[in-house]
């Protein structure tokens, strides 16, 4: 397997050594706002050599074109609609798709092909495995929106088509007003220190609860306008929106002010409603109607995943638990299709589950037991797996217990159901090859927790986000690749944080004082690794081993702190992954480490003889300023040390250069020294 340098996501290429460079005098003849947008990231100013005059995007095959590619690729070459071409000649570029999404994934790919500017004359033509590739996210903060959008124009650099956004109490509800306020009122409870989430739904009642995701909306919540301006960034930037409206299970946001329909009335925080009370159908559907206002979806995913309290209240004891499941979905289900929209669900409660230690789980019978201790609690979730022969068959299932049994699979697939991975996970995904060409559409990549640029790092949401690009796009992805495709993966993220700041100080030059300061470092402390969602709640600092200190030419400094896991790990970390053999829920899955992975983006972590080393870009807080030296200090020098291999002031301007002539290849910094 050949990965491009310039574009990890692209097999298909035939360049010349020749090229031109895309600057801001380049003329772009596109339709759509957002691929010229996009596309402008790829200009820069050209130090004399030649230029491209032209970028045209043609949402066309061109029957000469679409020929070479059938000749070439295969007859289905240019049936699929997200496939596209470049053509890159004299001093033109002309980018050809059926589509405007093709044509937007056109012109990211030129944004990753241009090393400086510059791209090679030639031909690529590329085209995605499977038609579903997707995140699923929480709806931001109000002050959250702006990077929320920055994040969905990553999505597209990466060539994603959909995005899956939890809805449920941040959202208003002008019918409902109560549900915002419970919301909120509950978010501020569950939110009053990390880990009280699970405190409250693990250690304090004899029952299962579900996850409180009280993340989403940042424990508050959009007005409908807002909301529908996000959903019309994503689809002017053609990217599909799910909205999920939990429903059945994982319902507290109703119910926080609607005790009078919980399933379960000892509970004080309800997550499931009786779907045996007509009041139930109409508080959600009234939920439902709001949000298909805001939405205008083609699908709705309704949840009805860990759907633990069944059949307890007077009006469904007695009831088939599968009966209970099934009727509940078939009803939404008729809603949502009298009004044209497709049904999504979690589908694991229609799987007779059971991990390789023999503990059943999903829609399987199963006793509840302490999670601390395993005692009984004395209950028992019956099963509701049956109610797969009981369910509408054309409700779409998001399958995320693919790595328990790859056999579920078959479940889902032999009853011509259209089956999508959720909660995938790239760099953990057994088989893909396989499993993708039995029927398998894609995958969705979940965040659990707050849509923030640190959330999605420290979880390994960006690095899976990379990685499964890489599958999504290349056909010719093997499984026994795996450190060069996180390799490719790390380099693409790292080019993409840093894009806007590398580009500006190289228009900046020398005299205009230092843009950033680039460090190749690492540390020999290890800090275990742990993830931020469900009330877990990230403090960056916490993971503070230490600092640089910029020095200024004129004698004033800044501060930046070395924080584990943001911008630094360790040495000791492996490149490597295999199925583990001590996790009874990973019979189909891989073991990567996640502590190598969590530092992707920021970081750009490399190989080297002496361990792993970690590239990082720290941005000067005064640009205007030069760097005449850099300090670091290491917070605690008997419990670890951080090794710098390189220090690299950009623009180089000649403050710094005599500093950095008697400079060693390594320096070992135990308590504070100056580097530069």
């Amino acid at each position: 397997m050949q990965i491009l340098e310039q574009d990890y996501l692209t097999a298909r290429t035939a360049f010349a050594a020749t090229g031109a460079y895309l600057t801001p005098d380049t003329e772009t003849d596109c339709a759509y706002e957002a691929v010229t947008e996009l596309l402008a990231e790829a200009f820069v100013r050209a130090p004399g050599e030649a230029a491209y005059r032209s970028v045209a995007f043609r949402e066309q095959w061109p029957h000469a074109l679409a020929s070479r590619l059938r000749a070439e690729f295969g007859a289905g070459a240019t049936e699929d609609p997200e496939a596209y071409a470049i053509v890159s000649e004299e001093d033109r570029i002309e980018v050809y798709a059926a589509t405007g999404r093709g044509l937007l994934y056109g012109a990211a790919t030129l944004v990753r092909l241009s090393k400086e500017g510059f791209v090679p004359h030639g031909l690529l033509y590329n085209r995605p495995v499977c038609p579903v590739r997707g995140l699923k996210l929480y709806l931001p903060t109000r002050d959250g929106i702006a990077y929320f959008k920055r994040f969905v124009d990553m999505l597209c650099r990466f060539q994603y088509n959909t995005v899956m956004l939890e809805v449920g109490g941040a959202m208003a509800y002008e019918r409902h007003p109560e549900i915002n306020e419970g919301w909120v009122r509950y978010c501020a409870e569950m939110r009053e220190y990390s880990g009280k989430t699970i405190r409250i739904q693990e250690q304090t009642f004899p029952w299962y609860k579900n996850s409180m995701h009280v993340e989403n909306g940042g424990g508050s919540f959009l007005t409908q306008d807002e909301a529908r301006e996000l959903v019309q960034y994503c689809k002017a930037r053609f990217l599909d929106v799910i909205p999920e409206v939990p429903s059945l299970s994982h319902c507290d946001y109703l119910l926080i002010n609607h005790p009078e329909i919980a399933e379960r009335k000892n509970d004080p925080y309800p997550d499931t409603y009786c779907p045996s009370d007509e009041r139930s159908y109409a508080l959600l559907f009234d939920v439902l109607d709001e949000v298909l206002d805001v939405f205008e979806p083609e699908t709705v995913h309704v949840g009805h995943d860990e759907y633990y309290s069944i059949g307890l209240c007077e009006r469904c004891k007695g009831k088939p638990a599968e009966k209970l499941y099934a009727d509940d979905l078939s009803r939404i289900h008729g809603y949502l299709a009298e009004k044209g929209v497709k049904t999504m669900i979690w589908c694991e409660k229609l799987i007779d589950a059971m991990d390789t230690s023999g503990k059943p789980w999903g829609g399987a019978e199963r006793p509840m037991v302490s999670h601390e201790t395993g005692v009984p609690f004395g209950e028992t979730i019956p099963p509701t797996f049956k109610a797969i022969g009981m369910v509408p068959k054309d409700v779409h299932m998001l399958h995320w217990y693919w790595q328990i049994d790859a056999a579920y699979d078959r479940l889902f697939l032999d009853r011509g159901m259209r089956l999508v991975y959720g909660n995938f996970d790239g760099p953990s995904f057994l088989n893909w090859k396989e499993r993708r060409e039995a029927g398998a559409q894609g995958g969705i990549i979940s965040n659990w927790s707050e849509t923030a640029e640190g959330n999605l790092q420290r979880n390994g949401i960006l690095f899976s986000m990379a990685y499964s690009a890489f599958m999504f796009w290349r056909e010719d992805y093997a499984e026994g690749d795996y450190a060069d495709v996180a390799d490719a993966s790390f380099e693409a993220l790292f080019r993409d944080r840093y894009r806007s700041l590398k580009r500006l100080a190289s228009d900046a030059g020398a005299d205009s004082g230092t843009a950033y300061v680039e460090i190749v470092h690492a540390t020999d402390d290890f800090w275990p690794y742990r993830r931020f969602f469900d009330g877990i709640f990230l403090e960056v600092n916490e993971y503070r081993i230490g600092a640089y200190t910029l020095v200024y030419a004129d004698g004033t400094e800044a501060e930046a702190p070395i924080c584990y896991g943001t911008n630094i790990s360790g040495l000791d970390r492996s490149w490597d992954r295999a199925v583990p053999n001590d996790d009874p829920l990973s019979k189909d899955g891989y073991r990567a480490d996640d502590s190598l992975l969590e530092a992707a983006y920021t970081t750009r972590p490399t190989r080297t003889p002496a361990g792993t080393y970690y590239r990082w870009i720290l941005e000067n807080p005064f640009p205007g300023k030069t760097v005449a030296r850099v300090r670091l200090t290491v917070d605690d020098p008997s419990a670890a040390n951080i090794f710098v291999q390189e220090i690299q002031p950009y623009p180089t301007s000649s403050a710094c250069t005599a500093g950095r002539a008697a400079r060693k290849p390594l320096v070992r910094i135990l308590g504070e020294g100056g580097i530069v």
